[in-house]
């Protein structure tokens, strides 16, 4: 599955910058994707201070 990254990288996020894909799992429907952020800082949407360490993820 990982020589198919970086066309999935190039169709799932190609608008999205800063954006790589680290992995893709397909369990029978579902379809997992790791992606990670590029960018060494980022503005938070609540408060827009630009932080270097990440405040959470999600699934």
């Amino acid at each position: 599955m990982n020589e198919v990254l970086p066309q999935l990288n190039e169709l799932l996020f190609s608008s999205v910058e800063g954006v790589l894909v680290d992995s893709v799992e397909v369990i029978g429907t579902v379809v997992r994707v790791e992606a990670r952020t590029t960018a060494g800082r980022a503005a938070c949407l609540g408060c827009g201070c630009w932080s270097g360490r990440m405040h959470g993820s999600y699934l």
